[in-house]
């Protein structure tokens, strides 16, 4: 196949050359004697000039409108000095047109691209969103990503397997979509929420380097960085350690921010969960950020066991327009159920509350307290210190959501900065609403090993205790991936599932083909899932995960452009064995 000449590639050694184009009339200028059409396509713009000589293309581009579909014939020439365009990749030359072929008529766009347009009016026609500029590259550097990564992990032995999209419903912390079997009357597969038992079972199989682009499907509550159907980067792999495969994946980040975006990362810093927790109240902390919770929990007679946490604020950043607006900060941190929160300014060596709201905090503190709570800040004259106790929800505090809002409100966080770094050694537990233990991640993943070698007696008696050998990547704030070793022993596995009061009902008929799977020689084996749209918001500078998806859903998980999801008709259901009652 001939290769093609996109418009946005033509330069000037071009000149003099015939060739053949096709692309959209992006906008066009009949001045009489002369007419001025640019194309369009996906790669850029050029200009094409209709002369009355070449009569037959010169009626045409009469009648020609935006977004019309065109095959033109025609000569690159050198524009004219005075009509030159410097701001166009293409604007030293242009096309002088024989002869024009319109291949379809376009209706009157309902959409203006040279307009900020309404996010509803885009996603209803995606279609034409997408030949913005800035759709367009998205989409090109999520390709080259993801080519970038297959060549990767091919050179590194890595084998791309597909697994099933219609399988069997796992729990695996999220609602999974069920659809109908027809053939099985009122019985129904599941989509995936991730191909992880599938993953292992290749491991089991011998194949011990794994990788796939992977859909997801989750029914879960959605936001600027969720959507219920979403891909990742899925690999898994035998015979070596956590440590080693993260600097692998460290690998992998580097070169993509070296290749895409010609950034250098430093070697990624690593943390603990616990220290995560304790120093920025998150597990997904933003390195940019430079502020810090400090605990403050042994000035201060305690009623229960959440931590009393200061932040402060230099005096340098602030400003008297921000410090009148300091009790936003107050109902602000209330949604997270501190309600004690207190705002102090600095005044040599005393805290002064300049809100005059109750200072219960250092109301029966001394003069030598102060001065420590100043000093263990690094406080001086004028700066400003928060204090409250931190409630903890979900691996995020209310202290750490003050945090990330202080350090964005105060324009603390420098937006050409990059911070990746590695969250380890998670719980491998946690307790859900009701106060029951569920998997921190999924039951699949491992502990370590000195919690291997005792299980039974802290399952027992110290399941709060127990840490999982697990990693998250995480780049300013944003969780690009997580993973953990697997269990690779039945028995290990078996008591998990109990432990977690699976029972055994479920485990036969969810797992039962995984347990079994586990007695026949299972590797010891690991692996990582990144999101791959995550990775491209970041790359791509949006905040907005439906900027890197060509058809998303909204918040509400509707896709405004088929209108979905949708009735179903009544005698479809009747034929898949279903009932409307």
């Amino acid at each position: 196949m001939e290769k093609k000449i996109y418009c946005g590639q033509i330069n000037k050694e071009h000149i003099n050359q015939e060739i053949i184009i096709y692309g959209w009339v992006d906008s066009y200028r009949n001045l009489g004697k002369l007419i001025f059409v640019n194309i369009k396509d996906r790669e850029g713009i050029i200009q094409a000039v209709f002369y009355p000589q070449y009569k037959t293309a010169y009626d045409i581009a009469i009648i020609l409108r935006n977004n019309f579909c065109v095959k033109i014939k025609g000569k690159i020439v050198e524009r004219t000095k005075k009509n030159k365009n410097f701001n166009l990749l293409t604007g030293e030359i242009e096309i002088v047109v024989f002869n024009i072929f319109i291949l379809n008529k376009s209706k009157s766009l309902p959409i203006n691209n040279s307009l900020l347009n309404k996010e509803e009016v885009r996603l209803k026609y995606r279609y034409l969103d997408l030949k913005q500029k800035k759709m367009i590259k998205i989409l090109k550097k999520r390709s080259i990503v993801i080519n970038y990564i297959r060549n990767f992990l091919e050179k590194n032995n890595f084998l791309n397997i597909e697994t099933p999209i219609l399988t069997n419903s796992t729990p695996e912390g999220s609602r999974d979509y069920l659809v109908p079997s027809r053939i099985h009357k009122h019985n129904f597969y599941a989509l995936p929420q991730s191909p992880q038992i599938f993953k292992q079972l290749l491991m089991i199989a011998g194949l011990d380097r794994y990788y796939q682009i992977a859909k997801c499907f989750r029914d879960e509550d959605l936001r600027s960085d969720r959507q219920p159907e979403f891909t990742q980067i899925d690999i898994e792999i035998s015979f070596i350690k956590s440590e080693i495969f993260r600097f692998f994946i460290e690998k992998i980040i580097s070169n993509i921010w070296k290749n895409v975006k010609n950034i250098f990362l430093d070697r990624f810093k690593v943390f603990t969960f616990k220290k995560s927790m304790k120093y920025f109240g998150t597990d997904k902390p933003d390195l940019r950020n430079k502020l810090k919770l400090i605990d403050l929990s042994n000035f201060f007679i305690k009623k229960n066991k959440n931590r009393i946490i200061s932040i402060s604020i230099k005096n340098k950043y602030l400003v008297n327009s921000k410090i009148k607006n300091l009790n936003k900060y107050i109902s602000y941190i209330k949604k997270y159920k501190t309600n004690d929160l207190n705002i102090f300014k600095v005044d040599n060596n005393k805290l002064i509350n300049i809100l005059n709201t109750n200072d219960n905090f250092i109301t029966n503190l001394n003069s030598e307290q102060i001065k420590n709570i100043i000093y263990k800040n690094d406080c001086h004259h004028n700066d400003i210190i928060f204090i409250g106790t931190e409630i903890v929800n979900d691996n995020i505090s209310s202290m750490g959501y003050l945090l990330k809002k202080l350090g964005k409100d105060f324009n603390l966080i420098k937006n050409d900065e990059w911070h990746p770094l590695w969250v380890i050694d998670f719980p491998l537990f946690k307790k859900n609403k009701i106060g029951h233990f569920i998997p921190m991640n999924h039951p699949f993943t491992s502990p370590k090993k000195k919690f291997i070698d005792n299980i039974d007696f802290f399952l027992q008696k110290k399941p709060h205790e127990i840490i999982s050998d697990s990693y998250d990547l995480v780049i300013n704030g944003y969780e690009i991936g997580s993973g953990s070793l697997r269990i690779n022993n039945y028995k290990i596995q078996k008591k998990i599932f109990n432990f977690l009061k699976i029972n055994k009902i479920i485990q036969k008929k969810n797992f039962g083909f995984f347990l079994e799977a586990l007695q026949f020689g299972t590797p010891p084996h690991l692996g990582i899932a990144l999101g791959l749209d995550r990775l491209i918001m970041l790359l791509t500078n949006t905040n907005n995960i439906r900027d890197v998806i060509a058809f998303p859903k909204t918040t509400s998980a509707n896709c405004l452009l088929t209108q979905s999801p949708n009735k179903i008709d009544f005698h479809l259901l009747k034929d898949l064995g279903l009932s409307l009652s």
